[in-house]
């Protein structure tokens, strides 16, 4: 199922808000118990929230460097190192704008916030992680572009394997008479009528008539045995005794039974396998 746009950028600010509530709770608690100054809910918020919503923002870059230089098996040594290399980078970039921020949000409260400290225990405490995080994205990029990429090649392969799948062709049909239902063997029909909605079944000197149009029947049928003369008739080649010219490129076809079917110009080659003059 494909999301609407609006709905996937809901999916994405719910994501990194949940990363950044979750680490705010683990901040704000842990600030509790050992912090000589522990934050408050709103400074350890200040703190998580918008950290985790500027890797949202680079998540953006990390996914385009992750599909221009794929880590696999052909690029692997090249594309490595360019990774390992951005990874650095974004990692130090994350950092400085997650501190400017915080200097922000503080400036805006009133209270005094020592930059240049803040960003050297950020650097000690977060930048490993952050070149975790670096990775953990590229790695959630390749795993679902590589997921994508083996559906769209199933389905490829379903709709390749529909189409060269042989016809399922029926040699019994299933016909009601008086209330009573029963098969018919292809075989022993000699030939098919339309009736719009409806076919006729000759079989002999009886006749069936079965809910389905000539074109869908005909598509189940045997086309080395039954091929279509006419707009309104198939015909079983077996019972085909003779085939008499008549005006205009059309033809009559006498059956076995004595049953004189009109052969159209337009279905003479699928009859008798020769072009119309």
């Amino acid at each position: 199922m494909r999301y609407a746009p609006w709905s996937r950028r809901l999916a994405w600010l719910g994501l990194w808000t949940a990363l950044g509530l979750a680490t705010g709770a683990q901040l704000f608690f842990a600030d509790q118990r050992l912090a000589l100054h522990p934050y408050v809910w709103w400074q350890a918020l200040a703190t998580t929230l918008p950290a985790w919503y500027l890797w949202g923002l680079l998540s953006l870059v990390v996914a385009w460097l992750g599909r221009r230089f794929r880590v696999d098996r052909a690029n692997f040594g090249r594309h490595f190192f360019i990774h390992l290399g951005a990874s650095l980078d974004l990692a130090l970039l994350q950092l400085l704008a997650a501190v400017g921020v915080q200097d922000l949000l503080h400036a805006a409260a009133g209270e005094p916030f020592a930059f240049a400290q803040k960003l050297v225990d950020n650097f000690a405490q977060f930048y490993h992680w952050n070149i975790l995080i670096y990775w953990t994205i590229l790695a959630v990029v390749h795993a679902r572009d590589y997921h994508r990429d083996l559906e769209e090649r199933r389905a490829a392969l379903a709709d390749l394997e529909r189409q060269v799948q042989p016809r399922s062709l029926t040699d019994r049909l299933l016909v009601e008479n008086d209330g009573r239902s029963f098969f018919v063997r292809t075989s022993d029909v000699d030939w098919i009528e339309a009736a719009r909605n409806y076919v006729r079944l000759h079989v002999g000197d009886r006749t069936h008539v079965l809910r389905t149009t000539l074109a869908s029947l005909e598509a189940r049928l045997d086309p080395a045995r039954f091929r279509r003369i006419s707009r309104s008739a198939v015909v079983n080649l077996d019972r085909v005794r003779e085939v008499q010219p008549w005006f205009h490129g059309d033809a009559i076809v006498i059956l076995e039974s004595g049953a004189r079917l009109a052969l159209s110009r337009r279905y003479r080659a699928n009859l008798l396998g020769t072009p119309v003059p």
